[in-house]
């Protein structure tokens, strides 16, 4: 080791170029990479659905909406959405029974808007709706998704969702009539566990309706989709009502089994406007697997876009530094042609060389990392930057994951970094080490 620190300190001159080039691209990796992996760690947490056998539909509608006049009162603005909202559960109802007809389906749904868009990229999280609720169990009060179903939907069946207590079946879930169904995380925060919920009346205040009292008739696995933060608290309930959103509209399919969704979809789509009422019809057929990735064009286009240009940018950046990064290596270690073949000529051998190179580029790029780090921790702490950390509002569930755990959270990043980092180093200098380790010491010393 003292060998290479004089090695380094010796060529000093040319070093601190090195050095300043590793800490600059260290610095940008981080901010580049931190919501990335925070972003795709969540995408990889359990769903919680069953989508297996899932297809969603998208139905767009194929008139121009009412819109409102300047001249009407806010009661005549709030009787046209109501009648448009009517009117839209009974035609989409009629796209449902449309598509339940088509062999190889078992159950459809008309999606909530508050189940968010394409029931995957952000199921609890729907574009237009304020879908979260006080929920309250003595004086401990919290905010929990609320999520509407009726009982003609087969909610639970057909999206999957298992229950854990209160009840042995997806369809026995699907048939209550009364009651709130709860996540079984909200369960365990309150009362321990799933079994403990059962009969225990929940509070909900809701600010239009007033406070409404119910009691937990069964507890259901927790559902987690949303790719922009954690939260699986939720509480289901039967009001008989199904909402609309303008912006987006589904029908959520269950196939049979042995049916494949991807070919099922494929197959639909050669002719989706089929399925149609009078104001609404099915634009296409999307499985649940394909929601948010390339594949699918209509899946979720905002949240996709912003995350495949955030990835394209970061990835840009990140392999034209890299490169760049492997060329100085590159360029630096052959440099060192002559400077080998008098260790060599001195009895070194090729592998004591070529382990010297590498241990001076790995020294270099740790104490670039650890410099690196230094200066982000300032940055963030300056208020210039930040961890990619959902904000925690108060009353909602707080984050278990590493993600929420702020030291934890910059050494799993700091740790990515570093061997994105290492790996890039040592490339830059391995592949010209091996050839200059190779060569004759004649001819490494023929120019000295």
């Amino acid at each position: 080791m003292r060998k290479i620190l004089n090695n380094l300190w010796s060529q000093r001159t040319n070093n601190v170029w090195l050095f300043l080039e590793l800490i600059v691209v260290c610095f940008v990796a981080w901010t580049q990479l931190d919501p990335i992996i925070v972003r795709l760690y969540y995408r990889s947490l359990p769903s919680g659905i069953d989508g297996e056998r899932m297809v969603v539909a998208n139905i767009l509608s194929t008139q121009p909406y009412e819109t409102a006049d300047d001249s009407m009162t806010q009661e005549e603005i709030n009787n046209q959405y109501m009648k448009r909202e009517a009117r839209y559960v009974d035609e989409a109802n009629v796209i449902k029974r449309q598509l339940l007809a088509i062999d190889g389906v078992e159950q459809a749904s008309i999606a909530d808007p508050a189940m968010g868009l394409y029931a995957r990229t952000d199921l609890f999280g729907g574009s237009s709706y304020p879908n979260m609720l006080r929920f309250a169990w003595q004086n401990d009060t919290v905010l929990a998704y609320d999520i509407c179903y009726s009982m003609d939907e087969h909610f639970f069946e057909t999206y999957g969702i298992q229950p854990i207590a209160g009840c042995k079946t997806s369809k026995e879930l699907s048939d209550i009539d009364q009651g709130w169904i709860v996540s079984q995380s909200l369960a365990e925060h309150y009362f321990g566990s799933p079994e403990a919920a059962i009969n225990k009346e929940l509070h909900a205040a809701f600010f239009a309706d007033g406070d409404w009292h119910q009691p937990i008739v069964a507890v259901v696995n927790d559902v987690h989709v949303s790719e922009k933060d954690y939260n699986t608290w939720a509480v289901y309930s039967n009001n008989g009502t199904i909402r609309y959103d303008a912006s987006q509209n589904l029908v959520v399919l269950r196939l049979k089994p042995g049916v494949n969704p991807r070919r099922f979809a494929e197959e639909q789509n050669l002719n989706p406007w089929n399925y149609a009422s009078d104001h609404y019809a099915v634009a296409s057929f999307t499985a649940y697997d394909d929601i948010g990735s390339a594949r699918n064009q209509f899946a979720a286009p905002t949240l996709s876009y912003d995350f495949n240009l955030q990835i394209a940018t970061a990835l840009f950046f990140l392999v034209n530094l890299c490169l760049g990064v492997i060329g100085t290596f590159w360029m630096q270690t052959k440099r060192r042609t002559e400077e080998s073949g008098i260790m060599r000529a001195f009895g070194a051998t090729r592998r004591r060389v070529m382990l010297m190179f590498l241990a001076e580029g790995w020294v270099m790029a740790t104490v670039s990392m650890f410099i690196a780090c230094v200066l982000y921790l300032n940055y963030v702490k300056l208020g210039f930057g930040e961890l990619c950390i959902s904000p925690h509002q108060p009353g909602t569930q707080p984050d278990p994951t590493w993600v929420a755990d702020k030291p934890l959270h910059f050494l799993i990043i700091s740790a990515v970094v570093y061997i994105i980092i290492l790996c890039t180093v040592l490339i830059g200098t391995a592949i010209p080490a091996v050839k200059i380790v190779r060569a004759r010491i004649t001819e490494a010393l023929r120019e000295e």
